[in-house]
C-alpha cells in the first residue's frame, strides 16, 4: 500500500459524506486495509499511512449502521 492509495481512499470518503452509511462503510474498510498492510509489513511507511488514514475523522458525517 502506498500513501497515494490512502489519500485516494480519504478522498472517496469525503465525496460520499452526504451518505453517512456509505461513508462509514468506506472508512471502516480503509482502516481495515491499513491495519492489515501494517500488520503484515506490506507498507513502507506505516506511520505516515496511518496518519493519512486518520484524516477521515475530520470529515463530518454521522457514523452509524442501519
Amino acid at each position: 500500500m502506498e500513501i497515494k492509495d490512502v489519500i485516494d481512499g480519504v478522498k472517496e470518503i469525503k465525496e460520499e459524506q452526504s451518505d453517512p452509511e456509505v461513508a462509514h462503510l468506506l472508512e471502516d474498510n480503509l482502516y481495515e486495509q491499513v491495519l492489515n498492510e501494517i500488520a503484515f509489513g506490506k507498507c513502507s511507511n506505516s506511520k505516515k499511512i496511518a496518519k493519512e488514514a486518520l484524516k477521515t475523522k475530520d470529515i463530518p458525517f454521522s457514523r452509524w449502521y442501519a
